[in-house]
Parts: C-alpha cells; structure tokens; sequence
C-alpha cells in the first residue's frame, strides 16, 4: 500500500499524548518525538519476450522508478515486497500473468476501475522486479509503495472565534446559499465521529476501505475535523458552524489509527464516494501531486459528476509538480493571508485557503484548534457544495471554474507557484457559480494520433498514442483494429499496447474514437499501418476476409474472441462462423465492410487442433470462405 500522511491533527493534551503513544509503540521514539516536537511531515531491466517471460539483461541494475526523479517522493520509506501496476489497454492478460510469474510477483489484490494490480514481490528485489515489470512494455504505471506519517503541529489550545468563516467572506455567501441535501460531501479520510452533536444528523453514508466494512468511526479523529469544518450542522446553538451547513456527509475511512493511508485506499475511497452520491469529495492527504493511482481515480470521479478536493501537503517546500486538471489542490493561509509556513507550494497549487487556527469537532463530542492544509481543503469543499446548491445542473469543470475565477489574488499578479490562483471567496464563488450558465453539451472530443503515423511499419509489441481533449471531460477512447475494437483507456495520457504478432500480417487500420462525459463521440481518427505476422487472409467472388487475433496457429485456452475483418464491394449479406465445419453462429451483414467477432468457449472442445472457419455471402449470392487453425491446450 502506498502510504499518505492526513494533513493535519487537533491540539488537545490528551490527543497528542495517545497519538504519541501509538506512534511510538509502531515506529519507535524518533516518529513519537516528531509529533511533540515538529510540525508535519510530507503531508502530514531485463528484455521480455512477448509471451511476457522476462530474461536477464543489465539494464535492470540501471533501473530507477519514474517517481524518484521528485526528491520529496524520493526520500520517502516504503514497502520493500510491494509494487502498484497499472497495464497499458490492450495488453494480454495471459501475457501480463506469465510476465508477473516470471518476475517472480504475485498479485495480492486488484481495483478493475482503475485497472490497478498490487503485486507482491520477491524480498531484497523490489528494484530488479520493477526493471523486469517495466522492460516488459505491458505496463503504463508502475510505482512504489510509498509510507507517509501524519505529525502534530503545535497549537493554542484555547478555543477562539472561528477567523476562517468571515476570512472567506462565508457570511456573504451565506445570504446566497447554506448547502444544499441534494449536494453531498464525501470525507475520504481516518473515518467520521458517527456520534459527535454536530455532527450525528449529517451523516448519511459510510464506508470503511481500509477494513472492508461498514464501520466508519473515527480512528484518530483527523477526519472528524475535517468533516465538521466542511459540513457540521450549524445555526443550531450547537458546538462550531461549518461552510456548507446544510450538506450532508458521506463518510470513507481510508486511514488507519496513525493516520496513514495507501495510494490503493484512497483511490478506492474516491470511487466508494463518487459511487454513491458524493458531488465533492475531500482528501486531506499529501503529497499526490504526482500520485497516478489517485489521479485515474479522481479522473473517473470527474467523468461520474463529481469534484475531487485535496490538500497541497505540510512539509514547507517548494515543488516543481503540476498536479492533475481532474482534481483541486489547496495551500494554506494564515489569519492575514500570509502563505503558511508548512504549506507546500509549487505549479500544482490552485487556490489557498486558511489553514491556521480553524477550529472544528474533535473526538467525543468536543471541539478544538487545528493547523494544517488538511483543513484548508475542506474550506474548499464546502465551498464548492455552496456554489453546487445554486446551479446544481453545473458540471464539475464549471463548479472548479467558479472557485478559480473568483479568487483574491495574492502574491505576484495572476497565478504563481506560492498562493496558486489566490485565496479562497465564497461570496464571490457562489455569485459566479449562480450567474453560470451551461449550454447543452453537443461538442465532440478534440483527438489527435501521436503514434504510430500512417505507412508506418509496426513489429513485436507497438505503442500507439492519442491526444483527447474535451471541456467536460474524455470519458475513454477506444481503438478499433480493421473496424473491431480492441482496447479502451479511461485514464490519460491515452495509450495503447497492440501486439502485432498476434494480427495477420500486411496493412490494418487503426481508428481512434474519444468519447465525452455527456456521450458526445469524436470522429474517427484512422492512421494505416502495416503489422508483421502470419497472413491468413482469404480473397473469393463474395470478397475478402482476414483474420485479426488470435493468430493461426497459436495456442489458446478459455473463452477466446476471434477476430475478423471482412469486405466486399457489391455490398455483404450473411456472415455464418464453423468450428470445426459445424455451423456455430449465423447473422446478417450490410454495408461493404465490417468488423466480426465470434466468442469461443474452448471448454465444449477437446484439447488439440481445431479449424475456425468464416463463410461471407454478398447480395448477388456469392460466399467466401476463410479458415484459422488454433490449438486448444
């Protein structure tokens, strides 16, 4: 698991002894020391065949992970035995088990909307494993499995006036909107307090990720802050007001009780959130910046509706990262909107907002003080269930474009790398999103193919590449081999890996289709390239058929999806598929060309040799036939 550090912690005595006291007993004096003394920490090969089987070669030794180019991510403890991969679409399944077997990994766990794999790795070998993973062509992202700490920032434990309301001119934004129940907060977080008074009433949902379960209470009350200074009730001459008083709240423990949590549990707990009626969801952890795991979550977030908020981290520094289009990330301010001493800074920054002296809900129905941009980016997120109650009909992207646009600009004009955009307004959030207004969304996606180009002459295992782009969002793109698709991506950048042996030889098109988050869908975008393979194309009076995957002649277990592009010029009728000259499936045809595929379940034959055969007829009553061998193992 992929650990990452809550942003923040409450000032209470007791709180900060407990918290050293589990810190000490997991991971020695020198963490228990940190959390009295410090403020947070980092947000508080081998060639492979193409069957997948790696072999040694040098370069393994000189494999280094793509992430460790960032020297905050870099100095990070890890996982020694543990490794997140994301496959590239189009990659063979049984390519990517020989590929995890030869390496010696085993695979511990999955998360299919994201495509994510966790894999147990041999130990001492982590390093050379990952050069062999990523030789191997098959795999889009690979990374460690980073630990991040929660550490306590001193604080004055006498209750004060809650500065950072009017600090956002949040009284203002009141008079326009409270919230909305139709507008729910997801709290991806150390769980919720279930039974604290501000909070016991807003609570409508839960999950807990970390032990798959139903039990979502609060672990070490770091989430319990965060859901009260986004969401507790308020006007009720109860405890603390929150931003978005009439917004409930669905709560997602993701953190265990010393406040870490993985790259796969967060991004899970977005998915939970955005599953179940989250419009904006809050993760106050950091730093992921650069995380790819969480990123194709809160881009499958953003496709589904919703507005993905997360903290900038605690550790101080500046940062050359420049985050993700699908999510915001929030610095912290101070009181006089002075940047944060703790706060981190760089490109990746889109707004502040205040981060100091936030009082919120605590433990056992208490309230207390607390530092750090863990409770700057709820101020954010209730924020934005503000602005979402006016215009509910608004997308994510122009809910995001309210709170940007409306900023109090800070620092050097417009944008810069320590306040992002600005502070933080509600007023003036809520009156741009109330003044908004969406058009039906009838645009299709903008694509353009990076790779391969047309006349391109493509062996072993190719890449090709798209570039999409859309206002509200690419949904996924799809690429079709000779008019069949073949794979999808839903996370960008926009890549495929296409076997070409396992395609007859000779000249295929490939067309690139992107689709929206309203089901607008581009044109094709088609480049002809030419695969090297074994050619089993047939040509007769009804036309031409060849055949597209498996390649004849292979080897194939289980279900199989045989592949065929076929066409004729007079216009094709009937198309009927043999397995072994017994008629298996019969269909109509039109148009001159098409893409057909025929699912065999290999389990009804015997093991050896069998024919898969494809009549074509066209409308004058003309057939062609067209025959692949395939071994059943």
């Amino acid at each position: 698991m992929l650990f990452m550090g809550a942003q923040g912690i409450s000032v209470s005595e007791a709180r900060t002894e407990n918290t050293m006291m589990r810190l000490t007993a997991r991971n020695g004096l020198g963490w228990a020391m940190a959390v009295l003394c410090g403020i947070w920490i980092h947000g508080c090969g081998p060639t492979v065949p193409l069957d997948g089987t790696p072999t040694d070669n040098a370069s393994v030794a000189d494999f280094n992970f793509p992430e460790d180019a960032d020297p905050v991510i870099a100095a990070l403890p890890f996982e020694p035995d543990e490794l997140l991969v994301q496959p590239f679409p189009g990659a063979d399944p049984q390519a990517l088990k020989t590929l995890y077997a030869g390496a010696g990994a085993t695979v511990i766990d999955e998360m299919a909307d994201i495509d994510l794999t966790v894999l147990r790795v041999p130990a001492g070998k982590l390093r050379e494993t990952a050069g062999k993973l990523a030789d191997s062509g098959l795999l889009e992202t690979f990374q460690k499995n980073y630990q991040y700490s929660t550490q306590a920032a001193p604080n004055d434990p006498i209750y004060s006036r809650e500065t950072h309301l009017p600090q956002i001119h949040a009284e203002q934004a009141w008079d326009l909107s409270v919230g909305s129940a139709d507008i729910v907060i997801g709290i991806v977080d150390t769980g919720v307090d279930p039974d604290h008074p501000d909070l016991v009433d807003k609570i409508i949902d839960g999950w807990n990720v970390y032990d798959g379960n139903a039990r979502f209470d609060d672990v070490l009350g770091h989430g319990t802050e965060v859901a009260g200074i986004a969401a507790a009730a308020s006007n009720n001459a109860v405890g603390v007001a929150s931003v978005a008083w009439e917004s409930p709240i669905l709560a997602v423990r993701v953190g265990n009780e010393s406040g870490l949590s993985s790259s796969q549990n967060i991004a899970a707990g977005i998915l939970w959130a955005a599953g179940h009626g989250a419009k904006v969801i809050n993760v106050s952890f950091a730093p992921l910046w650069s995380d790819r795991v969480v990123k194709a979550a809160a881009q499958q977030a953003f496709h589904r509706g919703s507005l993905v908020v997360i903290a900038a981290g605690n550790a101080g520094g500046m940062n050359s990262a420049v985050g993700f289009d699908e999510a915001i990330f929030v610095g912290a301010v101070t009181t006089d909107n002075q940047i944060a001493s703790f706060s981190d800074r760089g490109p990746f920054v889109d707004v502040v907002a205040p981060g100091t002296e936030i009082r919120s809900t605590t433990f056992d129905g208490d309230y207390g003080m607390a530092n750090g941009t863990s409770f700057a980016a709820p101020i954010v997120s209730g924020v934005a269930a503000l602005a979402w109650a006016v215009n509910p009909e608004l997308r994510p992207i122009t809910i995001g474009e309210a709170i940007v646009g409306s900023v109090v600009d800070l620092g050097a004009t417009g944008k810069d790398t320590t306040f992002g955009n600005g502070a933080v307004d509600a007023a003036a959030a809520v009156a741009a999103a109330k003044a908004a207004f969406e058009p039906a969304d009838t645009t299709t996606p903008s694509v353009k193919v990076s790779m391969p180009v047309t006349g391109q002459s493509l062996s072993g295992k190719a890449t090709a590449a798209v570039t999409a782009t859309d206002r509200y969002g690419v949904a996924d793109v799809v690429l079709s081999v000779d008019g069949v698709p073949f794979a999808t991506d839903t996370r960008s950048p926009y890549s495929f890996v296409i076997d070409t042996t396992a395609f007859s030889a000779g000249s295929h098109e490939l067309a690139f289709v992107a689709t929206d988050s309203s089901g607008n869908a581009s044109p094709p975008q088609t480049v002809r390239v030419s695969f090297s393979g074994v050619s089993t194309a047939a040509t007769g009076r009804a036309g031409t058929i060849r055949f597209i995957s498996p390649a004849d002649g292979s080897s194939v277990t289980g279900n199989v999806t045989i592949k065929a592009g076929v066409a004729d010029t007079d216009g094709l009728s009937l198309i009927e598929w043999f397995v072994d000259g017994e008629s298996v499936f019969v269909a109509p045809l039109s148009g001159a060309s098409s893409g057909v595929s025929y699912l065999w379940r290999t389990a009804s034959s015997a093991a050896g040799s069998h024919s898969i055969t494809v009549a074509i007829t066209d409308t004058a009553g003309n057939q062609t036939r067209g025959s692949l061998s395939l071994t059943r193992r």
